[in-house]
């Protein structure tokens, strides 16, 4: 799934080569689960002739300020993308689904017609994605407004977040994913987090000592800062990062880091949760859980 350097990514395009065009021709699916409310001809008549003033983004939420007071509000879901005619795509990881060549992409929902001959379009292959409208500031928008910080844009101070965690009795891997606490935040990022705090993921989060609290706010905001640094191209991550080494999991062999520890997985709040034991131990109430079913 795209996560909040992937978003920013899309939104950096978004902002660099189309904001200050006009919308000439819009062209939606009419497609009642990606579209929240209008879709096909309504939302076509109701974009075209827009201007494009501004890109925006909180979390995995972006969108586009248009003329008349009126929003343009998408998220990617598990396989959404931003293309833009002519110009190459990024990816953390490649999705196992062919867009293809052609213009428009396969599994194209949603295609603008900008001035300049400039072309965009929204793809989702598996329909996960959400594009809705809003009439005024798209911070006023409960699917904006009900988000927690956003570790780049306004992350909270130490003391404010040890506050909140420590008030949370749940996995603090659950925790991090909890769009209402943080947004943006997704599986990848949020393992990489706690691999490079040496936390395990399902250390529940009111059992955090205040210098892992402080470990995971700054790892939190500098992988993020990172991400966001590269414009989410993986291959210029830190070598010493998890996220390179996590994903042959069930391709025969058995990842592993650089040094040789195993990674494991675990599932976590329905998550599958990366980590390597030997650095991310086990709590106490974990291993005694463990135990007691071993006795069983």
């Amino acid at each position: 799934m795209p996560e909040l350097p992937d978003v920013e990514r899309a939104r950096r395009l978004l902002q660099a080569r189309c904001v200050g065009k006009t919308i000439t021709k819009v062209t939606a699916a009419d497609d009642s689960i990606v579209f929240t409310n209008e879709r096909g001809s309504e939302l076509e008549t109701l974009l075209s002739g827009r201007k494009l003033l501004d890109a925006g983004r909180r979390g995995k939420q972006f969108w586009l300020t248009l003329s008349g007071g009126l929003c343009l509000l998408m998220h990617f879901g598990m396989t959404g993308e931003i293309h833009i005619q002519g110009e190459k795509q990024n990816h953390y990881r490649k999705i196992d689904v062919d867009v293809g060549t052609v213009w428009p992409p396969r599994f194209t929902k949603f295609e603008m017609e900008l001035t300049g001959k400039m072309r965009v379009a929204f793809t989702d292959p598996r329909r996960l994605g959400r594009i809705r409208t809003f009439v005024g500031d798209a911070a006023d928008c409960p699917t904006i407004s009900k988000l927690g910080f956003d570790p780049v844009l306004d992350p909270p101070e130490l003391s404010v977040f040890q506050e909140a965690v420590g008030k949370r009795r749940m996995p603090i891997k659950s925790l991090l994913l909890c769009q209402e606490f943080s947004a943006g935040v997704g599986n990848w990022i949020a393992d990489e987090v706690l691999y490079q705090s040496r936390i395990h993921p399902q250390q529940l989060a009111c059992t955090l000592n205040e210098q892992q609290t402080t470990m995971i706010l700054q790892q939190l905001t500098g992988i993020c800062n990172k991400a966001v640094e590269v414009n989410a191209e993986s291959k210029l991550f830190p070598e010493d990062w998890l996220f390179h080494y996590r994903w042959s999991k069930g391709k025969g062999r058995h990842p592993a880091m650089p040094s040789g520890l195993r990674i494991e997985f675990v599932t976590v709040g329905g998550r599958t949760s990366a980590f390597v034991p030997d650095l991310q131990p086990a709590p106490e109430i974990t291993k005694k859980r463990k135990a007691e079913k071993d006795d069983d």
